[in-house]
């Protein structure tokens, strides 16, 4: 049997088509070259959530997508931010012992396992990932979306046109929601989105929003989600848990000044003190902490929290590729708040209380 030295040699030397995906901060696609990268130390997880790289296999055999195999994959990242080899190439191991176990029972007429058997690399998604990443699968895979699409998609348009309402949000179904916002280029998805989204409750709104944190989309959807934010944040008492999805849903819009000048709106107003909003914008937005003005606002913000946010946001942010230099940096500048100066010293203490 041939000997695999990376995951991706196992899949290219099986002559499957595949996608790999993060699903530790968002479901988002990796490239098939820079997983390879990855495999071989030759560039760090770019993901990295909990020192892990959360990893979903998507491969089927080449022109045959019915045949479609899923992999969810955990494998620890190391101190400097690469992919641990040692554990992948324990993985490897034994999916070539059950590979080979599985070939001796196809001869043999028995039933063959799941390739992932019980690996200890092995784990299962949370509810709103695994949907997402099941609308994602189905549409890369030219498949039909779940039954429960056309009422999420129905849900958003007015009820005066016999559809339901509204006030019916309770029958939406998850699925069926990821699978809307996996195909907003399809029909008249993002446009209906949009439009439904000033008048949405606050339940469902909070739904589509997680969601729509895992694909890119347009300007006009971008505007309304940024109306709604605006009319959060500036409520008397604004609703937290739904402020904290809208802004985590236009992380991934790609128009980084316009998405930079309204994490900017929201970290001048209060609801910005909630450790919630500050943790939406490192888990989903880091990459717009980059931007100096915008990175030197959300530090004193952070500072704010108690020890034990602080550290763990701190903790997060400076395991994330690029990030550990600015954020460090800011933590020592000789311009920095006192607050900021003793939350630091905590953290590099060690306090947590």
């Amino acid at each position: 049997m041939e000997k695999f030295d990376s995951i991706s040699h196992f899949l290219e030397s099986g002559e499957f088509d595949y996608r790999v995906y993060d699903m530790g901060r968002k479901v988002w696609e990796i490239p098939n070259a820079l997983f390879s990268q990855i495999e071989n130390q030759e560039t760090q997880y770019p993901y990295p959530f909990q020192q892990k790289a959360w990893l979903a296999l998507l491969f089927w055999p080449k022109d045959k997508q019915n045949e479609a195999v899923i992999w969810f994959l955990q494998f620890p990242i190391d101190e400097l931010g690469f992919l641990k080899q040692g554990s992948r190439d324990a993985f490897l191991i034994d999916l070539l012992e059950q590979t080979g176990k599985n070939i001796q029972a196809k001869q043999a007429g028995e039933s063959i396992e799941d390739g992932l058997g019980e690996s200890p690399f092995a784990f299962k998604p949370r509810e709103d990932r695994l949907a997402m990443f099941h609308a994602i699968a189905t549409k890369t895979l030219d498949q039909e979306p779940s039954q429960h699409y056309q009422y999420a998609h129905d849900y958003l348009l007015t009820k005066d046109t016999g559809n339901p309402g509204f006030e019916q949000w309770q029958f939406l179904g998850l699925q069926g929601v990821a699978d809307v916002v996996a195909r907003l280029d399809a029909g008249d998805n993002e446009e209906v989105l949009a439009s439904a989204i000033v008048g949405m409750p606050e339940t469902p709104m909070i739904t589509y929003a997680e969601t729509l944190e895992n694909v890119e989309f347009g300007k006009k959807l971008f505007e309304a989600v940024v109306a709604r934010i605006d009319v959060e944040i500036n409520k008397q008492e604004a609703n937290i848990a739904l402020t904290s999805a809208l802004v985590r849903s236009i992380s991934s819009y790609p128009d980084k000044g316009e998405k930079r000048e309204v994490l900017q709106a929201v970290l001048q107003k209060p609801i910005s003190n909630e450790i919630e909003i500050i943790a939406a914008i490192s888990g989903r937005s880091w990459e717009d902490l980059e931007e100096e003005s915008l990175r030197q606002v959300f530090v004193e913000k952070l500072a704010k929290q108690e020890q034990i946010g602080f550290s763990a946001i701190i903790a997060d942010l400076i395991m994330i590729p690029g990030m550990r230099d600015l954020i460090l940096g800011e933590m020592r500048s000789e311009n920095r708040s006192p607050e900021l100066a003793k939350r630091f010293g905590a953290f590099m203490q060690g306090v947590v209380s």
